[in-house]
């Protein structure tokens, strides 16, 4: 019995760091495509385990939303990070040119 119980915490362990170790991935890629000084805020995270239903194929991936942004004219965004730590879409989906021109804006 005690075996059985030792088992399961053992699983749910190696379950509980590959979860942390794929949300560090997911939130480092995320930070680093917003760039060092990120204009947006309120981050909230959420996995979909059943697929992003907005993306085709709906797959699984990491949902990063920022209510608040300081870049004019984008309110908030979306970033879909897969679980290999790849980039898979945005909302706006231009998000990446509207960073590197509000980047080119601060510059002097």
């Amino acid at each position: 019995m005690f075996t059985w119980i030792k088992r399961l915490f053992v699983v749910a362990f190696v379950v509980g760091i590959l979860y942390a170790g794929s949300y560090a991935g997911a939130r480092f890629q995320a930070g680093k495509f917003l760039g060092t000084e990120s204009p947006m805020g309120g981050r909230t995270a959420k996995f979909e385990f059943k697929g992003a239903q907005d993306l085709p194929g709906t797959p699984r991936v990491w949902v990063f939303t920022y209510a608040t942004s300081r870049i004019p004219g984008v309110r908030q965004a979306t970033i879909y990070v897969s679980l290999s730590g790849n980039v898979v879409a945005t909302k706006p989906e231009n998000l990446e040119d509207i960073l590197e021109a509000w980047e080119k804006s601060l510059e002097p």
